[in-house]
């Protein structure tokens, strides 16, 4: 495909993304817009009004003068229509006129399937239209959801593993646990980000539940991490001193649990037994330059492959 022809077809993208979902995506224009994004946010985050907020409308006002990404998805069907359910912002990063980091991106709970999917198709189209090439993000790796989103519905890969990158935080989803995360590289003009766009318009056979990873470990994939039966983590053998190294199996399977979030509220010791064990898995392996995450099954295992030699 030419470059004149990517901001056109990650258009038609954003909007089927966005009929899908019944939504309009449109920049917050106005102070008052960008104050019910403000708390918004705030409810996402479980953030009560007494507290600091998630972000404030004056530093939305800074962003969307200087020309950053700044929008909401509005309701448009239902009784609900017009209804502010979603909303993005994201700022120009490095390298200069190539990247742009999405900061935050929240969505109300019960506003329907497929509106934060919208989100993202339609800043992909927003950065391709500025002749921007890539979209980053950091997001948890413990939570299975938004492995499976970003690396199947998208198309991005983690690159990189950072520990307690926020420091502490006092929001519903956060606190009293490390801030882990993994940065989201949406290289927005790659074959991976076309295949997930095939998917979502139809216009693809591969499975929208990603690796199959029965087929992988009858093919010599080794397990490095898995869930147990009472929900511990078990170790596997490519996690003993030696075997994880580059000399390691050429695949390696990170199995994490359905539903982190719920064990952080039912149990946050079992929670922080989670982080730390994976955090000691995939840090390294993302840090092994030899390496690179490939994908992430729906049933929640991470596939980290060896990169082919150059």
């Amino acid at each position: 495909m030419t470059a004149a022809r990517w901001p056109a077809k990650a258009w038609s993208v954003a909007r089927a993304a966005a009929r899908r979902a019944s939504v309009e995506i449109r920049p917050l224009a106005t102070l008052d817009e960008m104050t019910v994004a403000c708390r918004l946010l705030d409810a996402v985050w479980e953030i009560p009004p007494e507290d600091t907020s998630e972000v404030r409308p004056s530093l939305l006002r800074a962003l969307g003068h200087a020309g950053n990404y700044l929008v909401g998805a509005h309701l448009t069907e239902g009784p609900r229509r017009g209804e502010l359910v979603a909303a993005s912002v994201a700022f120009f990063g490095t390298p200069i006129g190539v990247s742009m980091h999405s900061h935050i991106t929240g969505v109300l709970p019960g506003s329907g399937h497929g509106v934060g999917t919208a989100v993202k198709w339609h800043q992909r189209a927003w950065a391709l239209d500025l002749g921007l090439s890539r979209i980053t993000w950091t997001y948890d790796p413990l939570i299975a959801r938004n492995s499976f989103f970003n690396l199947n519905r998208l198309g991005a890969r983690p690159e990189r593993y950072f520990i307690d990158f926020y420091g502490p935080m006092d929001d519903g989803p956060n606190r009293g646990q490390p801030t882990d995360r993994v940065d989201a590289i949406w290289d927005l003009q790659s074959d991976r980000t076309a295949r997930a766009a095939a998917r979502l318009l139809g216009e693809s056979e591969s499975s929208a539940d990603g690796p199959v990873v029965d087929e992988l470990r009858a093919a010599g994939a080794t397990v490095a991490l898995a869930v147990g039966a009472d929900g511990e983590r078990v170790p596997g053998p490519a996690t003993e001193p030696g075997l994880a190294e580059p000399a390691g199996p050429d695949v390696q399977l990170i199995g994490i649990p359905a539903d982190i979030e719920a064990i952080r509220r039912a149990d946050p010791a079992l929670a922080l037994r989670w982080r730390l064990r994976l955090r000691a898995v995939l840090a390294p392996l993302l840090a092994d330059g030899s390496r690179t995450v490939t994908g992430f099954a729906r049933s929640g295992w991470y596939v980290v492959e060896r990169r082919e030699r150059t």
